[in-house]
């Protein structure tokens, strides 16, 4: 195993100090605060080692908040963008590259969601899908869950409930509920014993509030932001029955557990149902920013949605996307990743879940394939989240000794590479277990 004394920043930060105060004189505010924080400026990166420059290296767990899903700078992957960056770069018409991508995706995809319709950003896709319910429906209200992120535009982010201060008024008819976060259950149950009790209060919800428009439901199979938050089985299902109720659409937002993230080609997989909409992203261009909207094409065809450029994006199915699609696709399929992340995700999680017991600010280890979230709290009994000022310390600490993690209110949030190198892997969790069990006696 890789020593674990040869990660972390052990050269002085200067050129990264200089490197950063020069971008910042052009750069806007309001980047992440994992960036901010860090002010990690990075000269290259391979797999899952980011080399920044000062010549420190670190392990990649934040992969881009699930993006780097290949690794970076992936060989295969690599060639192929730089073959098409040769022949042909912009503009949506055919090509072989979306000839190729279709191909590919027609084995991947599962066949009762048959087709795809790409966009380059996950907002941009999830307001496609709020167009595409609306269009199949004829109706305009939507129901999302506490804790969920969907974007920061105007209709995603009208779903993304807990994070819109100070960013009213928002469009009508957007209604949230309790998700399935068995730690923090609001109702102070116990599952499977609940049966289901936040699903009875959605339905309660949608009765009380709608006025009978209700158009779909919008989901995360998995909730990335509240630090990946895996719910019981059978919650999906229950769900299903709620729009079955109500004649919605089932939407699942996998923008970060698509494309084999979970141990699974989607995160639905892993429960009997299947949604009527999937909007993906992040790990499926392999880093190039595209994402999508899918589902059957009897779906797809409801207008106006599918009307001459009325669900068309600037930028999508541009030869570079559509290149990046089929290549990481390509490669998750033929290396069998979706296997290898299923593997190592309980693995992972196996070696992790000691924290609760060892580490005085861990409160729950939880997550799915190559999800893993770390949620951290100042007392066990009464599950008190830390404050982003120690989150901050510990998000710190983890960089300095040598792991990335990428963070989500009060929880840390573990990204791996779908094809990360299992002794890497174990080295990071190692430098992991070793920083939160001594933390705040680190160097």
């Amino acid at each position: 195993m890789t020593a674990t004394g040869e990660w972390g920043l052990r050269h002085p930060r200067t050129v990264t100090e200089e490197h950063w105060a020069a971008e910042q004189e052009v750069i806007g505010p309001g980047l992440q605060a994992v960036m901010l924080w860090s002010k990690l400026c990075v000269e290259r990166a391979d797999g899952a080692t980011l080399t920044d420059v000062d010549g420190n290296r670190v392990i990649d767990f934040q992969g881009a908040g699930g993006v780097n899903s290949i690794g970076h700078a992936e060989p295969r992957f690599v060639a192929a963008m730089g073959a098409q960056l040769a022949v042909s770069t912009a503009g949506a018409f055919g090509s072989p590259a979306r000839l190729e991508m279709t191909r590919v995706l027609k084995d991947f995809l599962p066949p009762e969601l048959d087709t795809v319709q790409l966009y380059s950003g996950g907002t941009e896709a999830v307001e496609a899908a709020l167009r595409l319910a609306k269009s199949v429906t004829g109706k305009h209200e939507f129901l999302s869950f506490w804790g969920g992120f969907h974007g920061k535009t105007m209709g995603s982010l009208a779903l993304t409930a807990g994070a819109r201060a100070g960013l009213g008024p928002l469009p009508p008819g957007y209604f949230s509920a309790p998700y399935a976060n068995c730690y923090r259950c609001p109702f102070k149950l116990k599952a499977p014993e609940c049966g289901f009790a936040c699903v009875e209060h959605a339905r309660d919800v949608i009765k009380e509030n709608s006025t009978g428009a209700m158009a779909a439901i919008v989901v995360e199979p998995v909730q990335g932001r509240s630090g990946n938050v895996v719910p019981p089985p059978g919650y999906l299902g229950a769900l299903a029955s709620v729009a079955e109720e109500f004649d919605a659409l089932l939407i699942a937002d996998e923008m970060m557990t698509g494309f084999g993230r979970t141990g699974a080609a989607f995160a639905y997989q892993h429960e009997d149902v299947t949604p009527d909409v999937l909007t993906v992203g992040k790990g499926m261009g392999g880093g190039y920013p595209v994402t999508g909207v899918i589902a059957a094409a009897s779906t797809m065809a409801a207008a106006p949605f599918s009307d001459p450029s009325a669900s068309s994006s600037s930028f999508g199915a541009f030869p570079m996307a559509c290149r990046a699609v089929a290549a990481t696709t390509e490669i998750l399929t033929s290396d069998k990743l979706v296997e290898h992340t299923a593997d190592l995700g309980e693995r992972l999680l196996a070696e992790l879940r000691g924290l609760v017991t060892d580490a005085p600010l861990v409160g729950d280890v939880r997550g799915l394939g190559l999800a893993i979230g770390i949620e951290l709290v100042t007392d066990k009994e009464t599950k008190a989240p830390a404050p982003k000022s120690l989150v901050r310390d510990v998000y710190l600490a983890l960089l300095r000794a040598g792991v990335l993690v990428m963070l989500g209110g009060n929880s840390l949030r573990l990204y791996p590479p779908l094809n990360a190198d299992p002794e890497q892997t174990m080295t990071a969790v190692d430098i992991i277990r070793q920083t939160l069990t001594r933390f705040p006696d680190v160097p």
